[in-house]
């Protein structure tokens, strides 16, 4: 190359750098766009106004100060005319109270029982108990013995009873498979039907055999005509089932016992009557004040049984017909002398 195209290249090289330099900001300038469109709305010219506006803010001390002598004065100014409405609000009040009392006067039942409200507790007076007494407060004696009473209801004195009949650990088995067979003897067992045999009427057959069309029949008293005899009907039966007599004897010690444990059982003395007399007996049971039912166990004394037997809530019995039911169903015992004699010494 000659020095003359040398010192051109350089010339070439300048004309183009220069259309480089402009083309490179053209092609940028969207970029730089961007963010001054971002920086727009977060300028920092109007978070210095705030600060302005505290220098122009007085003191903190004299707003304060400013603000405490409006309230207090708002009080002054209350306290000073409270006063005039409470003198202006009370005579009104004292002039309504006449006129309302006057307006609604109760009648006089009404008002008796306002005053019988009114008054305190102590000076009300007490409410009557209840005619009944619960079994807690019945009269109880000692436990394991029996107690001995008048006629009249007092205690004389306290009677040991035989360990082997009134000391017996109760069994609940032994007593329902005792009191079962008692209620199963009692039962009549009378319910009867008739088999067709012992229906009356015809034995003859009804139609022949064959060529009616119709079912077999025989005699008019089959079952399953009506009028007919019964199949499969009860019969007069007995329920009673057999159990050994010491059981018997050891269940109806366990109930005497059960009796005795909770100080249920009396002795009436002098309980003597010439001829039947229900109110005597009742007199008797009512000073006694034990907890009902009552069983009256006797020995050889109709009367008293007679006496006993219209009492809705007693029950009277012989000591040799005295059953384990009886003496279960019943909530005390009240024994004749003769029937304690022959019960405990027995």
């Amino acid at each position: 190359m000659t020095a003359d195209e040398t010192k051109k290249t350089p010339d070439i090289d300048s004309a183009a750098e220069p259309e480089k330099a402009e083309a490179a900001p053209a092609e940028k300038k969207p970029v730089e766009k961007k963010p001054a469109a971002k920086k727009a709305p977060a300028k920092k010219a109007p978070a210095k106004k705030p600060a302005a506006a505290k220098a122009a803010k007085p003191a903190p001390a004299e707003t304060d100060t400013a603000a405490k002598a409006v309230p207090a004065a708002k009080k002054a100014a209350a306290k000073k005319a409270a006063p005039a409405e409470d003198e202006k609000a009370e005579p009104k009040k004292a002039a309504k109270k006449p006129a309302a009392k006057a307006a609604a006067k109760p009648a006089p039942k009404r008002a008796a029982a306002e005053a019988a409200a009114e008054k305190p507790a102590a000076e009300r007076p007490p409410k009557q108990p209840a005619a009944e007494k619960t079994a807690a407060e019945a009269r109880k004696g000692a436990a394991g013995v029996a107690t001995v009473v008048d006629v009249s209801g007092k205690q004389l004195e306290e009677r040991k009873l035989k360990d082997a009949r009134f000391a017996v650990t109760p069994d609940v088995n032994t007593l329902h498979l005792v009191v079962r067979a008692e209620q199963a003897a009692r039962r009549s067992g009378s319910a009867s039907t008739k088999t067709r045999g012992e229906v009356s009427g015809s034995t003859a057959k009804l139609y022949r055999q064959k060529g009616t069309g119709r079912a077999r029949a025989g005699s008019v008293k089959s079952p399953i005509r009506t009028g007919g005899g019964i199949a499969f009907g009860p019969r007069p039966r007995s329920f009673e089932f057999k159990i050994n007599k010491k059981v018997a004897r050891k269940a109806l010690a366990m109930a005497l016992s059960e009796r005795a444990a909770h100080g249920r059982v009396f002795v009436a003395a002098g309980l003597e009557l010439d001829k039947p007399s229900t109110r005597s007996v009742e007199e008797f049971l009512v000073n006694l004040d034990c907890p009902a039912p009552v069983l009256v166990v006797t020995h050889d004394e109709s009367v008293v049984l007679k006496s006993v037997r219209n009492l809705p809530y007693a029950e009277a019995s012989e000591v040799a017909a005295l059953s384990t039911e009886q003496v279960l169903r019943a909530r005390s015992l009240v024994l004749t002398e003769k029937a304690f004699a022959a019960l405990n010494e027995a």
